[in-house]
This record gives structure tokens, sequence and C-alpha cells, in this order.
């Protein structure tokens, strides 16, 4: 251990079965859509890979007793999501809104950000007008609504939201990426947020998708780069149509957009988007932010929805285009897909971090494999997430370990862009289930959401998720923000039974170490995660990073923080929040 390092441990005993966290231990400072219907070789192929991956799930072994529990009413989240739609089918209806989570007040809790709509064209706002909304973790399961205090209710058509203290002070911040100028709300630490966006100048004006902080540079403070969708104004809005039935238009009819990267100057950000390589254009709704090829710097992955992905491989503060060398920008045969959600994971444990991207129905989930030497392979169909997510449309899409056995998951939100879809394609649903593809072993995917109960599986019209332990009680939760709906709190119920370990990384500079890479070693098990922001689709997740250990009671941990140095505990005790300071 380095010197003027210390792990503190933030969690009390684990849990029983029976019992819930009801207080803190302690406080920390710091398709294209060409085509509806899909060929019928291609049906036919789905029916094949799926009667395969039936033979496949009746050899799987038992499944941990975990349910996901829907209490965001109960738990006080008082929300309702507003698109704006008025039967003129503006394109911005169906594509928001995101979710985050934030300790905005450092009492080691995780607070709830909702991202809104607004009025589109000259429709009136609904009374009270829609704005976003912050809601305090109370530590006792339930949230109270503080968007009037901390001055978070941003008024513009929301789509993501990214969370990170750009100014080193020890206080998260928040950026909304909006359909329209953008916003960041500086924390001031009383309870409050300033908009500090014109002082900042981080208000593009474009149709932003997802989001994120990294740094870049490596200069010890966070950037921020902003993935756009598309060129799209309500003044001229195309009246399109599927047959004789009017619906929202394919991404076609709009031109792509470039996105946008700010540089941190301190008092100010600059636009250098152009200068640092980052300015192919492209229709960008997802991002992660990841260092894939583990050379010390933080790596960018956008999906485009019917075009080309983008894979920028940071080489010395200047990112190069990889997306079509490494495999990662196609699909395995050759077309560019309808990228939506996008994560990073090391979903087999050989060390390598690997890459899933959600997109269209008919197009399928893909996994891309790391094969090292800055090389993928298009996995989807060998570990059997092509066969399940060939049918459902899927926006949020992330690694986690649901069950706390040692292996990330995939979790899937669904939901189809069109509202009128089951008039023009009867296959298809507007709102669809959610998916929980368990990984075995990390040698393949099964379908475990019909054992996850009944409010996993509901049809909603899913759009933003983050994941998040909010009740910190060693397992993953799922928040889902819906389109003109309510959102989803889904609490695991079970995935404590197995062992775990979470961490919250305090760096010296940045102060939130974006970029630190750790690695665990629990039984058999060897696990890297890097402490990242973005991911998912337009939101912003648990800043701690969470380990599951099997049957392990002790884990041997190494962080390698952002400036290079390194800490290592032969001997961490399990079922613990540890805060590690660098």
């Amino acid at each position: 251990m380095l010197p003027h390092s210390r792990a503190a441990a933030l969690a009390p005993p684990r849990p029983s079965d029976a019992s819930r966290l009801s207080s803190p231990a302690e406080a920390w400072p710091t398709p294209s859509r060409r085509c509806l219907f899909p060929p019928l070789a291609r049906v036919l192929a789905w029916l094949l890979a799926l009667l395969a991956g039936g033979i496949a799930c009746s050899r799987q072994p038992p499944t941990p007793q975990v349910q996901f529990v829907d209490v965001a009413r109960q738990a006080g989240l008082d929300f309702l999501h507003y698109n704006g739609a008025s039967g003129e089918y503006y394109y911005p209806e169906t594509y928001g809104s995101g979710a985050g989570f934030i300790d905005y007040d450092r009492d080691g809790w995780l607070d709830v950000y909702l991202v809104n709509g607004a009025p589109l064209g000259d429709v009136a706002p609904p009374a009270p007008p829609p704005r976003n909304q912050m809601y305090r973790n109370q530590g006792d399961g339930t949230f109270a609504d503080v968007t009037a205090p901390t001055r978070t209710g941003d008024t513009g058509f929301g789509m993501g939201c990214a969370v990170g203290d750009y100014d080193n002070d020890g206080w998260p911040d928040l950026y909304v990426a909006n359909f329209g100028p953008n916003a960041m709300y500086r924390n001031q630490g009383d309870g409050s947020f300033a908009n500090v966006t014109a002082a900042l100048g981080v208000g593009d004006a474009r149709w932003a998708s997802s989001c994120g902080f990294l740094d870049h540079d490596l200069d010890g403070d966070l950037d921020l780069f902003v993935v756009n969708y598309a060129v799209f104004s309500i003044d001229q809005n195309p009246v399109c149509c599927k047959g004789r039935i009017r619906s929202y238009c394919d991404p076609s009819a709009f031109p792509p957009e470039g996105d946008v990267f700010y540089r941190n100057d301190g008092s100010s950000f600059t636009d250098v988007t152009a200068e640092i390589g980052v300015d192919l254009i492209g229709r960008g709704l997802g991002v992660a932010f990841y260092d894939y090829d583990e050379d010390g710097d933080t790596d960018i992955y956008v999906a485009n929805d019917g075009m080309a992905n983008f894979l920028y491989e940071n080489q010395g503060g200047r990112f190069v285009d990889r997306g079509l060398p490494s495999g990662t920008q196609f699909s395995i045969d050759g077309r560019a897909q309808a990228g939506m959600g996008v994560d990073f994971g090391d979903f087999d444990n050989d060390g390598l971090a690997d890459l899933v991207v959600g997109n269209f129905a008919y197009e399928t989930t893909t996994l891309y494999r790391n094969l090292g030497s800055a090389a993928f392979t298009d996995a989807s169909e060998r570990y059997g997430v092509g066969a399940l997510t060939y049918m459902p449309l899927t926006f949020g899409v992330k690694f986690l370990d649901y069950d706390n056995d040692g292996y990330l998951d995939i979790l899937a939100a669904n939901g189809h862009v069109l509202d009128n879809i089951e008039q023009i394609d009867p296959a298809q649903r507007y709102a669809q289930p959610c998916q929980l593809l368990r990984n075995l072993g990390g040698q393949r995917f099964v379908d475990a959401a019909a054992e996850l109960g009944p409010d996993f599986t509901a049809p909603i019209v899913a759009r933003g998720t983050a994941v998040a332990d909010y009740d910190n009680d060693g397992d993953l939760d799922v928040l889902i923000n819906t389109v003109a709906g309510r959102p989803r709190l889904l609490r695991n119920d079970g995935g404590n039974r197995q062992h775990w370990l979470a961490l919250a990384l305090a760096g010296q500079r940045p102060r939130d170490p974006l970029g630190a890479r750790v690695t665990v070693r629990a039984g058999s098990h060897t696990q890297k995660r890097q402490r990242q922001s973005g991911s998912s689709y337009q939101a912003a997740h648990d800043p701690r990073l969470h380990f599951g250990l099997g049957s392990a009671t002790s884990a041997e941990v190494e962080i390698v923080w952002p400036d290079g140095s390194r800490q290592v505990w032969s001997q961490m005790a399990a079922d613990q929040l540890v805060r590690v300071e660098q």
C-alpha cells in the first residue's frame, strides 16, 4: 500500500435475506430500419437458433433465487415522463429520456435523477410544466423529491445525463444532454446546484443523446464528450408512412450529426472535437468509455443508428478511429446496425474487455469478444446472445453481475420506437419485456428473465437504463426511464445470497478517478473493472465498482490509479463496501 492511503469499510455486515439496510455506515467525501419485416431465411435461422438455445437452457445449472421487484412508486419516485407527443410524430418524442444515480450530498446513499421531455411545436405544456427531477435517497428505502432545493429541474427536452466532478472539489456535478441546449449543473456542496452552462461554454444546442466524462489527456481534470444524433427541425418535419399508416420516419430521413468533445481548461471548457480527432459524422445514440487496450488512457466507443460505429483509440490525447480494423464497426455479416445502448465488460474473465451493443429488432444485440491486440470478433451467436435478442428492440444494455457469481451477465431494456408498430408489423410490440441474459461461467448466455419475477418481465417502452446498488445491500438494482410512462426501480432481492465486494474510489487528481483500473482475485476468478462514466443508454451509474465473489469470503485487490500508481491488498474481507483513498 502506498503511503498516505487508506481503505475504510463503509457497510455493516451482510444483511440476512429478511432484512435490508436502513442506515449508512459512513459517508464519504467526495438498422438500418429500411425493412420492418425480416427475410424468411432469417426468421427460420432465428427459430433454429432459439431451439438450440432451449436445449442448452435445459442443461443449465439451477438459477439463484433472485427476484427484481418494482418499488418505484412505493419508494417515492413520483415521476411521469412527458414526450410531447401531439400526433405530428416529431422525431425526438421517441428517443428519450435518461436516468442516473448521483450521491449529490455525499451521505453514502445514491440519489436518483430522472430526465424529462418538454413540449414540441405549438403544443401547450401540461400543468405543471414537465421538468427533470432529483430524488434524495433517505436511506430507508424511500426517496424525497428535492428538485426545488437542489435547483436541478432542467426544463429542456431531455435526453441523457452524466455525473462527474469536473472541478475537482470533491462534489459530483451533473450534465444534461438535450434536444436543444445542453446544461451543466455545478454541485455547490450545500445541497444545491448552480447552472454554469454559459460560464463554462458547454451548452451545445444540437440534438444530443448520451454523454459522459473522461480525462482524455491525463492532466488531472475531467473532460466531456457528448454524442449527437441527427439534424432535425420542428419547422421541417417530414410526413412518413408505413404503407398508409403514418408513423415516425426512418433515420435516413434526417442527416447525421457530429459529436462534440470539450476539453476542461479549468475555468472553462474548449471545443477540441476536430483537434483531437473525434469528428466523424454519425447518428450517435450510445457511448461507452474504457481503456480497452490497457495502455493507460481512455478510449471511446460510439454506437450509431444505421451507420458504422466508431471505436476511437486514444493515442496520447489524440484519437484514431479503429472501428473497422478492430472488427467493432459492423455486424458479423458486414452490416451497419442500429446501435443504441453500449457497454464494455470482461464477460469471460480472461482479462480483456469485451463489448456489447443493443440494436434494432431483427438485428440482435451484438457481443464483440476481445481477442487481444486491438481485435474483436462478433461472438453473438457463439455465446447464445444472437438467438435470444433477435426479436426485441434494445435501448439500454449493461453488463452486471446480478447474482454475484463472479461472471458478468447482460441486461437488455427493450421497447420499440414506433408507437403503432402492431399495425405495421404484427410480430412486434411497442412495449416489450426486459431481458436478463445469465452468464453460464463465461461459456454461454441464457435468458433468465422469466425466473426474476413479473415486475421484471412486465412490458415497458424502455429508454434510459442505469444500474446501481441504491440500497447498499450488496446486489445490483436497475433504474429504467420509459417513454410517456413511469420509471421502474427494480430492486434486486436475493442477489446478495452470494458474496460480494464494492469499492468506492477517491483519487487525488482527478478526485473522481475516471480511468482507474481494479483487479480482484477471489477463489478461481480474476475480475477486472474500470471506473468510467457513461455506458448503457443516456444513463449515469453507480460510481462504486461492484464485484460478485461467489463462495469466496475474501479477495486480493489491486488498484492502478490514473497516474499509474498502484495499491494492493492481499486479503480484503467480502460483503462490505470499502472506500479507498489514493
